[in-house]
């Protein structure tokens, strides 16, 4: 049997310093379909001069789930790889993919490990020695959910693994970071208010000195020196703002104030499970 085709989706805003690289490192794929958020800095002109093969459409931004759902729904084949334009392909996760994709398929969905980079040297430890990301899947057997930030996808069944692991270079300025995370933040505390979630000054503070003894001390972040503790920190960072922003918009409920939440996709369909569907 010929290999299964499959579908690159990348989201990008305002992506003009990483997609050339990103784009290169699937060239691979059957179809690369570009999902932009109306980015302002030329990304999409960018694309359409040195890769007009490449797919594009412009969506209003709500939530990375959503976007992904988007995409995902629109693709020209049922196997899927997700990739942030911040992340590379290597040439030996490469050939695993059109190897795994040639047959036979055990499992709906595979999961990748990821390298991540600071600054051009990895940050092996923190956690990030375990970080793992399902991006290989067929999308009648697979969905995110209705999360705005940190959704993880859901899967009809167990999920394979993948020996390669993709590049990450997930802190490029510390402005950029810092953006990221508050950002993240934001969404994420807007998230657990939603879902009913409060908190108290032992949660604004314990939350974030557990996630530095977890981080820093148990998941060895000390052995990554000056790189570790500063991927720490910003991961301390986001925690710390996420309970804060939590607690400031109970405040506001409780006082009977609006309450500033981003604007949800509420398209029809978007969260059904495509093998529970009635």
């Amino acid at each position: 049997m010929p290999r299964a085709p499959v579908t690159v989706i990348i989201h990008t805003l305002d992506e003009t310093a990483f997609i050339e690289d990103c784009l290169r490192s699937v060239a691979w794929a059957d179809e690369i379909y570009l999902l932009d958020s109306f980015s302002a800095d030329g990304t999409v002109e960018l694309v359409r001069e040195r890769f007009p093969a490449v797919r594009i459409e412009q969506r209003e931004y709500l939530g990375a789930a959503s976007a992904k759902n988007y995409a995902i729904d629109r693709a020209a084949h049922d196997w899927i790889f997700v990739i942030d334009a911040d992340e590379r392909a290597t040439p030996k996760l490469s050939d695993e993919i059109l190897r795994t994709l040639d047959g036979p398929l055990d499992k709906w969905a595979y999961s990748v490990g990821r390298l991540n980079f600071m600054f051009g040297k990895p940050v092996r430890f923190s956690g990030l020695q375990r970080d793992r990301v399902t991006r290989l899947f067929h999308r009648g057997h697979a969905r995110y959910p209705n999360k705005r930030v940190h959704a993880d996808l859901v899967v009809d069944g167990p999920t394979g693994r993948l020996a390669q692991k993709m590049d990450h270079y997930y802190i490029r300025t510390f402005d950029h970071m810092i953006a990221k995370m508050t950002r993240y933040a934001n969404w994420g505390a807007a998230q657990m208010f939603i879902d009913g979630k409060s908190t108290n000054l032992f949660g604004i503070l314990g939350h974030p000195i557990a996630k530095f003894v977890r981080d820093f001390i148990i998941n060895l972040g000390f052995l990554d020196g000056t790189r570790g503790l500063i991927s720490v920190g910003m991961h301390v960072y986001y925690t710390f703002w996420k309970y804060a922003k939590l607690w400031e918009l109970t405040q506001l409920k409780r006082m009977g104030k609006p309450v500033p939440l981003p604007k949800l996709d509420e398209g029809e369909g978007r969260w059904e499970l495509p093998w529970v569907k009635t």
